[in-house]
């Protein structure tokens, strides 16, 4: 079993995680792909880079929800 400090940590982590990916990666990905003059497989290819992030961080969260649910636990 993990001790608190452990679980704490790794909730920290989990939420620091997600806020960065959500208030600062996406935006900023999405803002600079927005402004962008790209255009035929380029620009499908960067639309797509806001959706590897959103993905990213569902699995960053599954991760951390998971952690330490691992043999005999």
């Amino acid at each position: 079993m993990f001790n608190k400090r452990a679980q704490i940590s790794g909730i920290l982590a989990v939420v620091i995680a997600i806020i960065l990916i959500t208030a600062v990666a996406i935006p900023v990905v999405d803002d600079v792909v927005t402004n962008q003059a790209f255009t035929g497989t380029t620009k499908t290819i960067t639309d797509l880079f806001v959706i590897f992030l959103a993905i990213g961080g569902l699995v960053v969260v599954a991760g951390g929800f998971f952690m330490g649910r691992g043999k005999g636990r």
